[in-house]
Parts: C-alpha cells; structure tokens; sequence
C-alpha cells in the first residue's frame, strides 16, 4: 500500500463512511462455488453518495508493471489532499479484448472492496483460496440423452442488462455480434447465469458500445421500467 505523508484526515473520514454504511446486497451468484457476490454497478450505487458526503473519491486506473503484466491501481482520496492506494495484478484467462475487460472489471470489484472495507463476496472460510488442487470429482450418471444444464439467465441479471444497455446505448447490431462471438447465442434468452454475470461485467467495463437488441431481448423476458433506487 501506498499513501499520503499523512492520512489522519483520510482516516476519520472512512471511519465515518464505514460508519454509516448499510449492507451491500449481493445480487449476482457465483454458479460455479454457489455462492452470491455483489456486481460492480451496484457496489457503485451504495458507495456513490456516502462517499461524497464523507468528502471521499475513488480513482481506478490501467498501468504495466516490470514483468509487462497488466496492474490495475485503485487510489482513495480525501479532500484534504490526503490519499492511499493499492495495486491488483490483472490476470485475463486468455488473451484477447474480451477476457482482459471482464478481467478489469473482476479487479476493479474486488480492489474497491477491499480499499472500503466492503464484504463483496459471501466468507467461504477460504475454502476456495486454500484448497489443494485435485482431480476432479466424478459427474453423476445421466439418464441417456440428458445432460447437466447450468440455470439460465435469472430475472434480476434480466433487469440489470436492461438498465445497463438503456444507460450505453448499445446498438442492435453491437450487441448481436458481441452475443454470438462472445457468448455463441442469438440473443440474451440463451444465456446462463454465469453468462449473464459475464456479460454484466463486460457491458459495464464498456466492452460492447451503442438501443440495443439487448434492450428487446430483455423486454421480452419480462424486464420492466427500472427504478433507480433498484
């Protein structure tokens, strides 16, 4: 970590924002430990006017460390002048534009949680952290013709995508070609939740740019007029 020469002003500051947070609700699922996190936008949400009243900003950027991977930096200021700041390694699964964006929004999260003080994820105890890598562990026999299906696209993910793409501007044309080569779906109807989440994520790290079949496509699932306090 790194800070101001002083930061007794910063310190009263966040105590007093962490004094007067609420809860934030975890509105997404992890499908692959079952476990609920809270997504990036609604993080913002919560924190938006605490922050402000607190006399409180945050500031995330890109950077490239010595050994050329990608580092996201996240700075906590105070009117004051006073500051502290903290660096993530930004690790995509692959290397293209796509995996690098959902892999800064992924940082992003976790940094600006951790700077706060925000519970974002569910405490598995570090269960996932410390568990020692094994085979895995054997799918249960299926009936002929039948195959494990991962739950589709829930109504809150439904919700959001439509408050997301409505906010962008997303075109029909973006969002179709983003569906297929991303996702290899026609539309959001197809995707599961951990699709969803992923979308989510890419969607508010600007990936896809431009009124959206997006927007159609939720309608259709029964999204309806979204209040800001949602």
């Amino acid at each position: 970590m790194n800070k101001s020469e002083s930061i007794i002003e910063l310190a009263k500051a966040l105590s007093s924002f962490q004094s007067k947070m609420t809860a934030v609700k975890k509105d997404s699922i992890n499908p692959f430990y079952k476990s609920k996190y809270v997504t990036l936008d609604t993080i913002w949400e919560t924190i938006r006017k605490p922050l402000s009243k607190n006399g409180l900003s945050i500031t995330q950027t890109m950077g490239i460390a010595m050994n050329e991977k990608s580092i996201l930096e996240t700075i906590l200021c105070h009117t004051s002048g006073e500051w502290i700041s903290g660096q993530q390694l930004v690790n995509p699964i692959k290397d293209d534009p796509q995996s690098l964006g959902s892999a800064i929004s992924y940082a992003r999260r976790y940094s600006l949680s951790a700077i706060l003080g925000i519970v974002a994820d569910e405490d598995d105890d570090a269960n996932v952290a410390t568990k020692p890598e094994s085979k895995p562990l054997e799918k249960p026999i299926l009936p002929k013709g039948k195959t494990e299906i991962e739950p589709s696209i829930s109504t809150a993910q439904t919700k959001k995508i439509y408050a997301l793409v409505k906010e962008k501007g997303i075109t029909p044309n973006k969002a179709k070609a983003y569906l297929k080569e991303v996702f290899h779906k026609m539309s959001t109807k197809e995707l599961t939740i951990s699709e969803a989440s992923r979308l989510i994520e890419d969607i508010e790290a600007g990936m896809i740019g431009g009124e959206s079949a997006l927007i159609k496509e939720a309608k259709k699932l029964g999204a309806t007029k979204i209040k800001e306090d949602e």
